[in-house]
């Protein structure tokens, strides 16, 4: 008898005929096996069934081996704590890292040897001992049968829970994989080279095909993940750890700053998509904000070539804008230049967080694009995303086509009325017939900009305004980008902060939409007088008015909530029940503050109006809460948020299935008690897990053996019963189908209150207006401001004006004076020291009429001011790299489009101009702008300039044109250094000398360079006087020679 090394030690025993037949069968499967090893192994890898921590975290493999039969016992999965298979799996089988077979019982070990002497011993798998030959072939016929069908069902189960991306990700093995771009006839038998994703994994890559260009976060467990290279990209951005987990790089974030790390990304330039399983408790705590729409605009842009080119280049540029908090909408379509200044106003007024462009587009609009997406847009981190357009949307026929069908379909809807304050209907044909008639890149933005709000389901947005507002409609005051930032009108231009703006100025609202509003509202002032006077007026009846209701409302204005947002919430489904009863219960708070006042008592027509709509919104209000239970909304008990229960018979269904599922219980116990003799028994909840029967171990003889034991401790144990368990399995799916119920009922709820989209909103406007009236308000209130008058004339006005953003910062600010008017002094020349005050003094004059045209009370004594239709500067000096454009380039395009747009009745402010470039040049220019300005736009302007020589203009221009300086005291100390005290007080007259070395002498710069350059200053101001002189004696020569002049009036001109 033959055995191996290993077998020596154990008895040898012949076997029957009957288990020769059974070993010949073996050995002919074992060697099918080894000629099959590729397909086997293979197969291993398909058909096992996936899991991953989340999904089977309690799974353990059972790997079933025997000789000659482990090609039919694969791989097998069971779930549970302890694998349930037969007595002779369970008896002889041992996990893959075992070396030796594990022994569950004292019988003799038997080796099977064959006939002629040879142990049997297959080259693939470790050996196995054999028992019984005969059981071995019937219970591993009946495993195999028992394995398979498990295998089966679990795989079923498993898929149909993953879903259909699942489905599709598992197919990746047969096909091959797309990433790694193997195929099936590529892989190599080896187990090393086959490539297993998991099946989180696979459904990562399902999605992520979906959607290549979006970076994912996947919810899983109590963490969201981050995979492959979204996980490399994230750990840059969010500074979070990432690693190697299985075949991708993997980081993650806790579920609750899930909101946090979404908007730091997004802002980051990047598109994010969150893919969730559920709904869990942890991001139900995580706060209020998770589905807070963001604030910022999406904006489309469209180009089209008009011929030229490099500067003579002209193109025809559409942009645009929807504000998906709101529902505001802002279109435009315009001429450009090589500048692109247009569009740059257009970005900086609109603001937006992301822009969709076609996919070619001009060089010159690429950089000026790609200059304001590298700057934060508010100061704060917040990058502008690049999206690229469908082509198609490009072809006006079937962009038209498009957007048609879109408001067609929007028109026959089911909610295509909207209900207004007096309960009757208003169809939107308005805007139907507007969207119609837009130029055709006007359409293909509006198409592009459906098309891709579909993909996250915000389409709707563009249902919600009875409006598209024109950018460039002419009943307001036109700022470019220019003017916006030399004048701070939204962030100083120091840290791009809004402290030290205007806005910051301003800015004394109590509500998050009223600030939205009045941002607006200093963008964009008033050109028309009688809207102005309105305004105006509005803010006079605020600050003297004696009605109650002033006193009201601004009690009222502090405790509201971000009303237009929750209502645009409310749109979109996205609202909580607490949210939503904070929104309808401040709107019912403002709708009937005013209803006990008899007689409003006020003057103005704007309040009045405000005051008279706004409480017609109550009924409306009232019904909605009517429906909903008060303490359920704010618990956010979806369960008991509806009062009427003949309503929602479904909810109410459930409600008392459950009900009767409870009284079961009740019965249950009762028989219990009766079963374990204990009439004050109750059942026990223990981790969450309901109807527990706890039993004392000394009493475990007298349960029945139908009970299921559950958990326990060292005294008791606790059990469930097949009635309490069958008990839950009805609740339980009673409860399932009842949350089901309550989350349509309030979806079908919230789409009742969005029915009345179009009426709350008007009312939420109004509130907006009258928060932005009250900060207008509280700022007039300060000392030193007055109410400008307006006229017709273009004037300006101003008897001891102030800066209004020096003064709050300073506290201190030297009071001008300033009177310009196209008819009579329209051009102010200003000169004067290095730091005398002169940029300041022009901004002041600026910022004062803008103020005026906002409606705003001013800084000063008094103000007359006339109404501007723009208002332009050109100051500072900086280049533009990303153009390839010099200080000077950049000096020369702005003050090019200034002429181009300026009229006789705007302001223009150039400060320095002509500094870019050498002195006899930069007068040159300077000169021949100013005099085109004087001449041929005749506007008002005020030109600051070290060149005294454009004084002469002045001459040449009475009573158009004057000079003017910053005062100053100049004073000589005992070395022959003078010193200059600035007096910041406008003073007529030329200053002929800058005084830059006393500037030098301010900077702290060394002394010894201070005095190196004043006697540099003092030697080229001697060689200036000397040409001057030698220029002045070569004149009056050749007049003497020509005989134009006698001697004695000679000898006199070179004596003065």
């Amino acid at each position: 008898m033959k055995s191996t090394g290993r077998q020596q030690s154990k008895k040898h025993t012949t076997i029957s005929p009957k288990q020769q037949t059974l070993l010949d069968f073996v050995r002919k499967v074992s060697a099918d096996t080894k000629e099959k090893r590729t397909r086997v192994e293979a197969d291993k890898t398909s058909s096992r069934v996936p899991t991953n921590e989340d999904t089977y975290s309690a799974t353990k493999k059972i790997r079933i081996e025997n000789k000659g039969v482990r090609s039919h016992l694969k791989s097998t999965y069971f779930e549970g704590d302890k694998p349930r298979a037969s007595d002779w799996a369970e008896k002889y089988c041992f996990s893959s890292g075992e070396k030796e077979p594990k022994k569950k019982q004292s019988d003799k070990d038997i080796v099977v040897v064959s006939s002629d002497g040879s142990d049997i011993q297959d080259d693939m798998d470790i050996g196995r001992e054999i028992k019984s030959p005969d059981a071995m072939n019937i219970e591993a016929s009946v495993n195999m049968d028992e394995n398979k069908n498990k295998r089966q069902m679990l795989h079923e189960r498993f898929v149909k829970k993953l879903g259909n991306h699942a489905r599709d990700a598992m197919e990746i093995d047969e096909r091959g994989s797309q990433e790694t771009g193997r195929t099936p006839s590529d892989r190599a038998p080896s187990k090393s080279s086959v490539i297993t994703y998991t099946p989180l994994e696979k459904q990562y890559l399902a999605i992520k095909r979906e959607y290549p260009d979006t970076l994912l976060i996947v919810e899983v467990g109590y963490k969201f993940k981050f995979f492959d290279k979204d996980a490399v990209v994230a750990s840059k951005i969010l500074s979070i750890a990432h690693f190697m987990d299985h075949n991708f790089y993997v980081a993650s974030i806790p579920v609750h700053r899930l909101n946090v790390h979404v908007r730091r990304l997004v802002y980051a330039g990047y598109k994010v998509g969150v893919v969730r399983q559920m709904e869990t408790a942890a991001l139900k705590a995580a706060g209020d904000n998770r589905n807070t729409p963001f604030s910022d605009h999406v904006m489309a842009i469209v180009e089209e070539h008009c011929g030229g080119s490099g500067l003579d280049e002209l193109v025809k540029i559409s942009v645009l804008a929807v504000q998906i908090a709101t529902g505001d909408i802002i279109y435009d379509y315009f001429d450009d230049g090589h500048m692109r200044n247009e569009l740059e106003t257009r970005l900086l007024h609109i603001r937006p967080c992301e822009i969709l462009l076609p996919k070619i587009i001009s060089k010159q609009t690429e950089k000026v694009i790609s200059h304001i997406t590298s700057q934060s847009t508010s100061g704060v981190g917040e990058k502008i995303r690049i999206e690229r357009m469908d082509d198609i949307h490009l072809d006006y026929a079937r962009a038209f086509s498009f957007v048609s069908e879109f408001y067609s379909n929007a028109k026959n809807c089911s909610n295509k009325e909207v209900a207004d304050e007096s309960g009757e209907s208003v169809v939107k044909e308005t805007l139907f017939t507007d969207v119609m008639q837009f130029p055709r890149s006007i359409t293909s933005c509006l198409a592009s900009l459906i098309s891709y709000l579909q993909k996250f389901s915000l389409d709707h947005v563009f249902r919600l305004t009875k409006y598209f507002t024109h950018f460039s409609a002419r009943n307001q005051l036109l700022l470019n980008g220019n003017t916006i930032s030399n004048l701070e009108i939204y962030n100083n231009q120091t840290d791009l902060r809004e402290k030290g703006s205007l806005l910051w100025v301003l800015d004394h609202t109590r509500t998050p939409f009223g600030k939205r509003l009045l941002r607006k509202w200093i963008g964009r002032p008033l050109i028309d007088i009688g809207q102005l006077n309105e305004r105006i007026g509005a803010v006079e009846e605020i600050l003297h008015g004696t009605s109650p209701v002033l006193s009201v409302t601004q009690e009222l204005l502090g405790k509201l909530p971000d009303l237009e947002k929750g209502l645009c919430k409310i749109h979109y489904g996205k609202c909580t029940s607490s949210e939503l009863f904070r929104i309808l219960n401040s709107l019912q708070r403002v709708s009937s503050a005013y209803l006990p006042f008899s007689s409003l008592d006020l003057t103005s027509p704007l309040l009045t109006s405000i005051f008279t709509f706004l409480p017609k919104i109550k009924p409306c209000v009232d019904n909605f809460l009517s429906v909903i239970n008060i303490g359920a909304a704010e618990r956010q008990d979806k369960f008991n948020l509806f009062k009427n229960a003949e309503k929602y018979r479904e909810i109410q269904q459930h409600k008392e299935n459950i009900a009767t599922v409870e009284k079961d219980f009740y019965n249950h116990l009762m028989e219990i008690r009766r079963l374990l003799q204990k009439p004050k028994f109750e059942y026990k909840t223990v981790a969450g897990i309901e109807y527990l029967i706890e039993v004392k171990k000394t009493e475990e003889n007298i349960v029945p053996k139908t009970w299921v034991k559950v958990c326990g401790t060292k005294s008791a144990s606790r059990f469930h019963s097949p009635t309490i368990m069958q008990k839950i399995k009805e609740r339980d799916q009673h409860r399932e189908r009842l949350s089901s119920a309550c989350d349509q009922a309030y979806k079908n709820f919230l789409q009742e209150i969005s029915n009345h989209y179009e009426v709350l909103r008007d009312a939420i406007q109004k509130i907006a207006v009258l928060d932005c009236l009250f900060s207008l308000a509280i700022v007039s209130r300060q000392p030193g401001y007055v109410k400008p008058e307006f006229t017709d004339e273009a004037e300006i006005e101003v008897v001891n004006g102030r800066h209004p953003m020096i003064e709050q910062l300073n506290n201190t600010f030297v009071a001008n004076d300033v009177k310009l008017s196209t008819n009579g002094l329209r051009t102010m020349i200003l000169t004067g020291p290095n730091m005398g005050g002169k940029s300041s003094y022009i901004r002041q004059v600026a910022l004062i009429a803008i103020m005026g045209q906002i409606g705003s009370y001013v800084p000063a004594s008094s103000a007359r001011l006339g109404i501007l239709d723009a208002v332009y500067t050109r100051m500072g000096a900086s280049d533009n790299m990303l153009a390839g454009e010099s200080t000077f380039m950049v000096e020369l395009n702005e003050a090019s489009q200034i002429m181009k747009h300026a009229t006789g009745r705007s302001l223009v402010i150039l400060d320095e101009l002509g500094r870019g470039t050498s002195t006899h040049d930069g007068v040159a220019i300077a000169y021949a702008v100013l005099r085109h300005f004087i001449e041929k736009i005749k506007c008002m302007t005020l030109f600051v300039t070290h060149y005294p020589s454009l004084a002469k203009l002045a001459h040449d221009f009475q009573g158009i044109v004057e000079n003017y300086h910053m005062g100053f005291l100049e004073a000589e100390g005992e070395d022959g250094s003078h010193s200059i005290t600035f007096l910041y007080k406008l003073t007529e007259g030329v200053a002929m000398k800058s005084y830059g070395i006393n500037v030098a002498r301010l900077a702290k710069l060394p002394q010894a360079i201070i005095e190196r350059a004043s006697e540099k200053s003092h030697e080229l101001d001697r060689k200036l006087r000397y040409r001057q002189q030698t220029s002045q004696i070569t004149d009056i020569l050749k007049l003497l020679f020509r005989n134009e002049l006698t001697k004695e009036s000679a000898t006199e001109i070179v004596k003065k």
